[in-house]
């Protein structure tokens, strides 16, 4: 793949490290199937208003995470984040609590799908990424970075 054109949520001011997911992933979109399409693009392509090109992000991060033991793993993302982000479970309709509620959003690949909501600026995208990415059973999540 040479070019990859991504439609981006939000974008850090200098870094180019982009977020992706936070308004979509309702089920049929595949997150893990995006970010490998973009990981093998030989450059990429961010496409994205002005206003969401800042420094100083906050809002959410989706992560996909098994399913297999996924409280634990959102128990470990919160500690992680503690006082900086909230970690509350996607439904698939509707708004719901902190666990997703009665009708959670699992993806097609059978993965559960968690919002890390910060409450106050991320100082570094790029290290909340490599933080999440060394957390056992998170499969993606929607920070992109270290793509050409």
């Amino acid at each position: 793949i040479d070019f990859a054109f991504v439609d981006a949520d939000t974008i850090e001011e200098g870094t180019l490290t982009a977020v992706i997911g936070r308004q979509r992933l309702q089920g049929v979109e595949s997150l893990v199937q995006e970010k490998t399409i973009l990981k093998a693009a030989g450059k990429l392509v961010f496409i994205v208003m002005g206003k969401k090109y800042k420094c100083g992000l906050d809002g959410s991060i989706p992560v996909i995470i098994k399913s297999f033991n996924w409280m634990a793993t959102a128990e470990e993302i919160d500690d992680l984040f503690l006082g900086d982000a909230e970690v509350w479970r996607r439904p698939s309709i509707g708004h719901a609590g902190p666990l997703g509620g009665d009708f959670p959003l699992v993806t097609k690949e059978g993965h559960n799908v968690i919002d890390v909501i910060f409450t106050s600026p991320i100082p570094s995208l790029a290290e909340v990424a490599d933080s999440l990415d060394q957390i056992e059973g998170v499969v993606a999540h929607g920070v992109i970075s270290r793509i050409p």
